[in-house]
């Protein structure tokens, strides 16, 4: 069994209205990703699922830790992430653009199964900050400090 099947929902059977789901994503989850820039991890994803008639819409929430490199001197750090979004999943018409940037997943006709692995994924990663940095360099790994202020130019 694909350890990413845990993170699917079989939505075939049912009925209109809404339903709620929640994920628990912990190391093995981000080990699944090739060149995940997250060490480790414990956080839950909650998926309100509304559906609807010919699509459905997600309200994803995400809350937890992550574990990924400082940018300022390559100690590990933790950073809290907080993640809020709607998804519109629906079935691919003709003329349906996937680039389109919105938050919408193309399903094909006959599909039954939403895999929520990679959106819960993105979600986290784009949660990150830009820079990953310690509070303070007083937190940073000290040998690394001496180095890039010996290696700075004034």
């Amino acid at each position: 069994m694909n350890y990413l099947s845990k993170y699917d929902v079989i939505f075939s059977g049912l009925s209109i209205g809404k339903y709620d789901f929640i994920f628990e994503i912990d190391d093995k989850f981000f080990e699944q990703f090739d060149y995940s820039e997250i060490k480790h991890g414990k956080l839950s994803a909650n998926i309100e699922l509304n559906r609807l008639s010919a699509s459905m819409i997600a309200k994803v929430t995400i809350s937890g830790s992550i574990v990924t490199v400082c940018d300022r001197c390559l100690d590990d750090i933790a950073i809290n992430i907080e993640y809020k979004g709607i998804l519109l999943i629906k079935y691919k018409e003709t003329g349906d653009d996937d680039n389109t940037g919105d938050e919408i997943m193309y399903l094909n006709r006959g599909d039954d199964i939403v895999n929520f692995a990679q959106y819960i994924y993105e979600s986290i990663g784009i949660s990150l900050p830009i820079q990953r940095l310690h509070s303070d360099e007083s937190q940073c790994n000290e040998e690394m400090i001496k180095i890039l202020k010996k290696m700075t130019v004034n």
